[in-house]
Parts: C-alpha cells; structure tokens; sequence
C-alpha cells in the first residue's frame, strides 16, 4: 500500500537585511530560532512534513517549491524580507501566512504579500488555519486570543527536543510585561507565566545534553521580559533551582537591587548575569524604573552594588534619543556610565517600531523620517530628534559606544580570552600541526629515497 504523501510545511525566520548585522546579532545571541516557529510546529499534526528555516542567508530558486503552506513570523527590520519571500512563494505556487509584531500592527500591508495573515498570538487560531488550508479556504485576517495557559499543549514537543538545541533556544517563563513603556511593540501586555514544574523540567532535560568531563554544563538563559515581574514567583523560581546546581541569566528590572531575600536566592540558584533595561539615567523617565527606593542616578549605583556584592554581573541598557535629552544630558550618561560599575552596556537608538505608543505620536507629530523598515533595527536614526539634529545623535552614539569600552570588565575579560586563546594556538596546536606536517613530510621523502636507492 503506497503511503500518503504528507503535506508540506515550511515556518521561516526570515534575516535582517543587513548582513554584517545580521552575523554580529548571531555571534552575541547565538542565532536562536524563534519561539513562534516551534510553537507552531508542535502544534502542527504529524500528516505535515514540517521544516523550520531560521535566518537563512541565500536562497536559491529551487527553494521555492509549489504546493506547499509557508509560515513566516518576522521583526520590523526584516519586514522587506519576509516580504520578498512571501511574494517568490506565492510566485511558485504556495500559500504564505504571515505573523509576528509587526505583521499584527500593520496588517493591511502584511496582505500585499501573503494570502492570510494571524493577528496576536497564534496558538489559538493555528488549528483553524491548517484545516481552511486543507480545504482551500484561508480567510484573509485571523485574529487570535491569548490563552492564559499557552505552554501546555507544547511542553512535552519541547521536553523532547535535543538538549543542546533547547540550551541554545533558551526558556521562556513567561510572556507579557507589566510595565507597558511607550517604546516597546508587543503582541500582548498580558503578564503569564507557565508552572513552575515545566520550567524545571526543561532545566533538567537541558543538562541530560552531553559534555566534555571538563567543560561546565550549559548555562541556561531566560529568554523573558522581566524575570522579576512577579517577585512572588521570582523567590519560588530560585529556590527549585537551588538543588539542581545551574548557571544562569535573565532580563531582570532594576528594583531587584532592593530585595535582598530575591538576591541572596538568585545567588545560591546560580544567577551569573542579569540584563537590566535601564534605558535613562533618569529614574522618573520610565515607570518601571519610578520606584521610591530610586531618585537619582546615585540610587542606581547603589542597587548595581548590591547587585554585584552577590557576584552577579548587571549589565545595563540605554536608549540614545529621548526627547528629553540634550547635549548636557548626555554628558551626564556618560559620566554615570563612567563610574556605574555595570559589567557590560548595550546602547541603543530610539526606534518607534509599529504597534508602540511612540510610533504613533511621532507618526502623529510628522517627526518619523523614513518608512523603510530595514532601517528599524535599532542601530539607525529614523525620527527626528527634538533636541538635537541627527548627526549629532549620531556623533553622540558612537562617541558614548567607543570610549566606555575603556572602563568596561567586559571589554578586558573578551580581549584576554582572545589572547589565551591565540597562546594557545602559538604553543600547542601550531607546533602539533607542524609535527605532524614534518613526519608526513619526512614519511614521503624517506618513501621516496627507497625507491630511488632500489632503482
């Protein structure tokens, strides 16, 4: 009996359209595939032939086969290219469905280009949208729910997954944020976490992956908006992972620096690093840095050092471009940059991506100054700054990027890694390599003396 042929799906993380930012995103992040695109493979029944493609750099013609259903979730900055890919697709006769943030804020364009697109999250409305593909009847718009508890249905497709590709991808804790700031583009603010049992479930499945007997176990990252949202399960977190002896990192607010229970748990649990998103120097500026405990910029100091007293790298991140700022202000950054004592900085420019509340007051305000979205990747100028022109923000970016790497531990830390790593080179594996090379050398020239003296 000739089996059925499956049917073909392909989900796709499409690349920035900048190549060398594409590869330097990849060498700091590790090119993880988007928790989208597994999630809607786990979901998928098995009659598909499903493939996930991420950041795939050349595509050739024959990539482009017919027939098949193409799911592609992409970030404004690769917006073009999900476009581009949608439209071959579409060309070679496959039926193309678009997602992610920037699909669910602007879904009219997103159907210049696809035959459906999926508004919110998909986990809801991802069965409707395989079974109207099926019968040859996909809408053009599906709007989805949130559900409450969106891991469930997925965790035991996780749990089997390789070890060392969930150690890469990372665990996601939850989903939502509570602090709601004017920048940020989100397909829900819902604050979720899963149980807590599947979070430490995928901890131990992580460290079944096998090692070098003198290499550590991988560290894990918690890939979330806020680790310490819910301080309550933050605590609870910390002490399941105490037993199982891991090394960690996370995205974490700032106001964790005034828990000392919070910290002292993040220790024993194995906490290396934590990424906090301090944006301004200013507390008052954002909500979720507006806590009594935090005044002034002196007040930040005083949470990295407490922080840092429990061996916990922080490394902050700031935003060039708020309308607030001058240039006197930015000279305040830099000098609290200066004297922070933060491991690490990530500076970012201000970017009105679509779905936030600052694209569309600036939109309003006639102050965003190009549409393309290959620019909205945080490191170009697309609005027009309020009190400065672009080229000194600009000048004010590099500038503020280029000399706080001599004050940064993390900057000396990478160049003597480097360094041991290139004595390594010199000493041991150069000089094996070149033993080796002399016997083989010595081998055929002593083979070919034989030949010559029998001759």
């Amino acid at each position: 009996m000739t089996p059925a042929v499956k049917k073909k799906l392909l989900l796709i993380n499409p690349c920035d359209a900048y190549l060398f930012i594409n590869l330097l995103e990849r060498w700091v992040a590790g090119n993880p595939v988007p928790y989208a695109l597994i999630t809607l493979a786990a979901l998928t029944p098995k009659e598909y032939d499903t493939k996930i493609i991420n950041q795939k750099l050349f595509w050739l013609p024959k990539d482009f086969t017919p027939g098949a259903l193409v799911g592609i979730t992409c970030l404004t900055s690769a917006a073009c290219e999900a476009y581009q890919l949608a439209d071959k697709f579409r060309k070679a006769g496959s039926r193309v469905v678009l997602g992610g943030t920037h699909v669910s804020a602007l879904p009219e364009e997103a159907l210049e280009h696809a035959d459906s697109v999926v508004i919110g999250e998909a986990e809801s409305i991802w069965g409707q949208v395989l079974d109207d593909f099926e019968h040859n009847r996909l809408q053009k718009i599906y709007k989805s729910e949130a559900l409450k508890d969106f891991f469930t249905p997925v965790y035991d497709y996780f749990l089997r997954m390789d070890p060392r590709a969930l150690g890469r991808l990372g665990i996601h804790i939850d989903r939502g944020c509570k602090y709601h700031c004017d920048f940020c583009a989100r397909i829900s603010d819902w604050l979720r976490p899963i149980k807590m049992e599947q979070v430490l479930g995928l901890i131990k499945r992580i460290h079944t992956a096998k090692h070098i007997f003198f290499i550590l176990k991988p560290d894990i990252m918690f890939r979330c908006d806020n680790i310490y949202s819910n301080p309550t399960y933050a605590k609870a977190l910390f002490k399941e992972l105490v037993p199982l002896k891991t090394r960690w990192h996370a995205n974490c607010s700032i106001n964790i620096g005034f828990d000392e229970e919070a910290l002292q748990l993040a220790q024993a649990s194995g906490c290396k690093s934590l990424l906090v998103g301090f944006e301004s120097q200013y507390p008052k500026d954002f909500r979720k840095t507006s806590l009594e405990q935090l005044r002034t910029t002196e007040d930040y100091k005083i949470a990295i050092k407490r922080i840092k007293a429990h061996k916990i790298r922080v490394v902050g991140s700031f935003i060039i471009g708020l309308d607030q700022y001058t240039h006197l202000d930015y000279f305040r950054l830099l000098w609290f940059l200066i004297r922070s004592g933060l491991f690490h900085i990530l500076l970012t420019i201000l970017t009105p991506f679509p779905g936030s509340q600052l694209f569309d007051r600036l939109k309003k305000e006639s102050r965003i100054l190009t549409f393309n979205w290959r620019r909205y990747n945080l490191y170009f100028c697309v609005i027009k700054p309020k009190n400065l022109s672009v080229f000194c923000l600009y000048a004010w970016y590099w500038f503020i990027r280029l000399l706080i790497c001599l004050f940064l531990p993390f900057v000396y830390i990478t160049a003597f890694k480097f360094f041991i790593l290139l004595t390594i080179w010199e000493f041991f594996l150069q000089s094996a390599l070149y033993s080796i090379f002399q016997r083989v050398w010595d081998f055929g020239h002593d083979f070919s003396l034989y030949f010559i003296s029998k001759d």
